[in-house]
């Protein structure tokens, strides 16, 4: 497998699941607001180790991601600001301080604020490590070792995670450390944020984390179905991303991006609640409801006269106040169903007709 394709496909494996929380406890921007504040934490660490290839780089900006986590969370309290608010005011500080820090103090240090938006991880294989003979990209090895890290922690704390995820009142007052939780979990979220940011960049991190689970969402409302969509929805749609991107010799991150909007805008559109399939559903509504008044209206006057000019064929839309064309269509659905059919000039019911007559005369209470 190709080497940038295996590191797309750890990262999105490692995001989704972390996203489907987020989505759920409506902390969605809060991805957008680690994945750029880490920044800070990279600069910060640069500036006491001057080495661009330090460890101490990724703990910098881990820790600036919980720093950005607990800043929002302390005024996200207050009767004063929002949620929402907080991650506005505290993002964009911590973001602009990093690009002023970096514009004034490190200008010759390679920190390429367009590599760190967008990434490109077609330069994943550059930087290896050798396990067992076999040359892997460092990526790669920190992708899969917090994938492991993430199935362990949402395997082993997945009661305690739903419930507080749900109703974090209920889940206290059962004795779930719902804060601490909170925190564990916002600490991964931040540990995996900074992991895939140096690969894939800012844009494509909040993409991975936020559109598989919102298009999972729409079609499944289990928490384990969910996970387990949002997991597939990521995978398919970075190879999808990544076919198209070596096809048309573009970027990777930006057209993996691009699928996983497409894919959500079609969900939306698709899905059980979204705009075609709720068109779809009125539209039969309505024709369900033409038969039913068509039916009714043969039934009633039937019983008044076998042939009555109510059913006549060339004067019924007179009466229900429809055009031709709506009569015939009507009329050739029902007698499709065996309901009503033809004699001469007029309509009458079948026995399946007459059964459906009486049928929707107790609905309706007529």
């Amino acid at each position: 497998m190709d080497d940038a394709l295996l590191v797309l496909l750890l990262t999105a494996a490692a995001c989704a699941p972390l996203g489907v929380f987020l989505i759920l406890r409506r902390l969605s921007m809060m991805a957008d607001a680690i994945s750029h504040t880490v920044l800070l934490g990279i600069v910060l660490a640069f500036f006491l180790t001057h080495d661009l290839g330090s460890p101490w780089l990724l703990f910098g900006a881990a820790l600036i991601g919980v720093v950005t986590v607990s800043l929002v969370e302390l005024l996200g309290k207050t009767s004063i600001v929002k949620y929402d608010d907080a991650i506005g005011v505290i993002f964009p500080l911590l973001f602009a301080l990093a690009v002023i820090l970096i514009s004034k103090y490190a200008g010759n240090a390679h920190l390429d604020t367009d590599m760190v938006l967008m990434g490109e991880v077609i330069y994943a294989g550059l930087n290896t490590a050798e396990i067992g003979g076999a040359e892997i990209p460092a990526a790669a090895l920190k992708m899969g070792g917090l994938i492991v890290v993430i199935a362990s922690f949402i395997t082993v704390f997945y009661k305690e995670l739903k419930v507080s995820t749900f109703d974090g009142e209920y889940a206290r007052l059962i004795g779930v450390p719902a804060g601490i939780l909170f925190y564990a979990f916002m600490s991964l979220t931040s540990l995996t944020t900074v992991a895939a940011f140096d690969a894939v960049g800012a844009i494509l991190v909040i993409s991975f984390f936020i559109a598989p689970g919102a298009t999972a969402l729409l079609f499944t409302k289990h928490l384990s179905h969910t996970l387990l969509l949002a997991l597939l929805i990521s995978v398919v749609n970075s190879i999808i991303g990544y076919a198209l991107a070596v096809h048309m010799n573009a970027s990777i991150a930006g057209l993996c991006a691009v699928i996983n909007m497409l894919v959500y805008v079609l969900a939306l559109l698709s899905s059980p609640k979204g705009t075609i399939t709720s068109y779809i559903r009125r539209l039969q509504s309505i024709q369900q409801m033409q038969r039913d008044l068509f039916l009714l209206h043969i039934g009633t006057h039937t019983a008044e006269s076998r042939e009555s000019s109510e059913n006549h064929a060339d004067e019924i839309g007179d009466h229900l106040k429809w055009d031709a064309p709506k009569i015939r269509r009507v009329s050739r659905e029902l007698i499709e169903r065996r309901l009503l059919r033809r004699e001469g000039s007029y309509y009458l019911l079948t026995e399946e007709g007459r059964a459906a007559y009486d049928t929707l005369c107790r609905r309706y209470y007529i």
